[in-house]
């Protein structure tokens, strides 16, 4: 895209555009990642593997749909931090004030 066509679009218009060009490129993933698993399924080893590869394996974009998971503190751990950053700030007060 030129500079020119660039600032003539509007933001739901660049918007659009972007889409169109991730989801091409989703696309041309999907049948690259057909490929890699056919391969990879041609020569895997169903001893070791018994569960055949699929192409979300090798698709690049495929992991975006998950979310991450919330990672709740153990019991007690905040309450520890906050003790302690209030411990050094006294000693830090502390130290200020005897010099």
């Amino acid at each position: 895209m030129l500079p020119d066509q660039f600032w003539s679009l509007t933001f739901f218009e660049f918007v659009s555009y972007s889409r169109s060009i991730r989801e091409a490129d989703s696309r041309a993933w999907w049948h690259t990642a057909s490929l890699m698993s056919l391969h990879a399924n041609l020569n895997r080893d169903s001893k070791k593997r018994p569960q055949g590869y699929k192409p979300s394996d090798f698709h690049p974009y495929g992991e975006e749909k998950k979310k991450a998971k919330f990672v709740r503190p153990k019991e007690g751990e905040v309450e520890e931090l906050a003790n302690d950053w209030a411990n050094r700030l006294v000693a830090q007060k502390d130290g200020r004030e005897s010099q």
